[in-house]
């Protein structure tokens, strides 16, 4: 995989995006910092230099399997985490469905996956070792850890563990390990599609990779959303 490396961007999604409309072979964008850089709904992701890892890949005509679409997504979740693991032994890394990786209840990082017609783009960003926030973020966000980093290594051993989980996510065999780092399962929670919000208790995530909710004593399987809130039960 072609790997282009930049000190400064917008945001690594829209070169990947850019990408994709002249090429046909997979590559990974790396800025050592993002000015307009972007989440899930289009909020924005703080990337300040030398102190985050920020890439996108893109692969051109990916043939996704709509059938477990909502597993593609979990999927590289796990691969990060099992890769940051090897990096910061010392950390316990939890996911909250579906696309966030949280660190002593803060966000360390996102996972943003995105189709075109000409392909998918997977953004990621992780802070490993970001201390100063925005205001409005400090409350939310965290970092991975207070020292430096092998940035290199790091970058191209996630680059690698996204690019495999988005080979092999199809059969689910990452969904036991998914469930096992999740911080929602087994609490209350709060989900938000769209403007409705739905409480209730998490009790699982199904082989399809949906979030199971338990609210006014039934059972009902969400694939999209956003989990707002997480409380103990």
């Amino acid at each position: 995989m072609k790997i282009f490396t930049f000190e400064q961007v917008t945001s690594t999604q829209d070169l990947a995006r850019n990408y994709l409309k002249q090429h046909l072979d997979k590559a990974a964008f790396v800025a050592n910092s993002q000015t307009n850089g972007y989440g899930k709904q289009g909020r924005s992701f703080y990337a300040p230099a030398n102190t985050g890892v920020y890439f996108s890949i893109a692969i051109p005509n990916f043939n996704l399997n709509p059938e477990k679409s909502e597993l593609l997504t979990p999927a590289i979740a796990t691969a990060l985490v099992n890769t940051l693991n090897i990096f910061f032994p010392l950390i316990t890394l939890q996911l909250k469905w579906v696309n966030d990786i949280y660190l002593n209840n803060k966000k360390v990082g996102g996972i943003l996956t995105e189709f075109s017609s000409k392909g998918l783009i997977i953004g990621i960003g992780i802070n490993i070792s970001t201390q100063s926030f925005p205001q409005e973020l400090q409350s939310k966000a965290g970092s991975i850890t207070k020292h430096e980093f092998n940035r290199i290594e790091l970058i191209r051993s996630l680059i690698d563990a996204a690019n495999n989980a988005i080979i092999t996510y199809d059969p689910g065999d990452f969904l036991p390990e998914y469930r096992r780092l999740s911080c929602t399962l087994n609490k209350k929670v709060t989900l938000k599609i769209g403007k409705k919000e739905i409480h209730g208790l998490a009790k699982d995530i199904n082989n399809q990779g949906e979030l199971v909710v338990k609210s006014n004593g039934k059972l009902h399987s969400y694939s999209s959303g956003e989990v707002i809130k997480v409380e103990s039960k």
